[in-house]
């Protein structure tokens, strides 16, 4: 990685012309790929039934299959919403899918008018996670589920031909400002939030976790030693690649004398497996 060579390309990449021709070419991860397709919509319905629910999904890319299959599957209404004009309203709207483009920041959504937010690894994309994660509890309905898989790798790799098994998490050798000089207006940004402040910031958000799993990249494991920059990190933010989380807006329940009450989310609807250990990538 060439730091003057990025931070040119990403003030390139700040001009809007050069930018829409580059989305002809940006690779939106399931890119409509069945198998992939299928292994998502599963792994969504592991944690949350799309039988008569609002169901939103934040950066689809070029795929909406996914909101297809939950639609096939009972879902009331299917929403995506992205920052980038992937695909047009028409074609969203021949496969009876509202599809919204946001600036990043505020979802043009009502409050309380979703049941369901999923992502497949969307929100380490996002600029301003805070800010997403509120809103993402603002529009879900009381006992709404948030369910994500987030990558918490370094992007800029992907797609190339050679391995690079020392470059899992290359993109924390960078201060802040100069990483966002390098790659906020592309499409291989990440935030690089780790683990350990994604639970944080949804907790703090108010959100119950109803599940955690981790992935661990087993090429960091086995060279944490010399990677020098991690070890500022704990461990587990420092080797965990892949984190999915199923998290649920805590339901409310009137009560005559004292208004609404905060209550924990129902155990009989609760499929989803509690906090598991760290597992090795296969």
């Amino acid at each position: 990685m060439s730091v003057p060579v990025d931070v040119l390309q990403n003030a390139l990449m700040g001009l809007r012309p050069l930018a829409k021709l580059a989305q002809r070419y940006h690779s939106t991860g399931l890119n409509a790929d069945p198998d992939m397709v299928s292994r998502v919509f599963n792994l969504y319905s592991r944690f949350a039934s799309m039988s008569g629910k609002d169901v939103l999904e934040i950066g689809p890319g070029h795929t909406l299959e996914v909101l297809e299959k939950a639609k096939a599957a009972g879902a009331k209404s299917c929403t995506a919403i992205d920052v980038i004009d992937y695909l047009s309203g028409e074609q969203a709207r021949e496969k009876q899918i509202a599809y919204v483009v946001y600036d990043g920041r505020i979802m043009p959504l009502a409050a309380e008018s979703i049941d369901l937010i999923c992502s497949y690894t969307a929100l380490e994309h996002v600029r301003y996670p805070s800010m997403t994660i509120q809103e993402c509890f603002r529009i879900l309905r009381p006992g709404g589920r948030l369910v994500s898989v987030i990558d918490l790798g370094d992007h800029s790799w992907y797609g190339e031909n050679t391995s690079c098994p020392d470059r899992a998490f290359h993109c924390l050798r960078y201060p802040e400002w100069l990483w966002n000089l390098m790659r906020w207006n592309r499409s291989s940004y990440v935030n690089r939030l780790r683990q350990s402040d994604w639970i944080r910031l949804l907790t703090e958000t108010g959100f119950t976790v109803r599940a955690h799993e981790a992935t661990v990249s087993a090429d960091t494991v086995r060279l944490f030693s010399q990677l020098h920059y991690l070890h500022k990190y704990q461990y587990d933010d420092a080797v965990t690649c892949v984190l999915t989380v199923c998290m649920e807006k805590p339901a409310l329940m009137r009560n005559s004398t004292e208004g609404y009450v905060v209550m924990a989310p129902s155990e009989a609807e609760d499929t989803c497996r509690a906090y598991l250990p760290i597992t090795p990538e296969v």
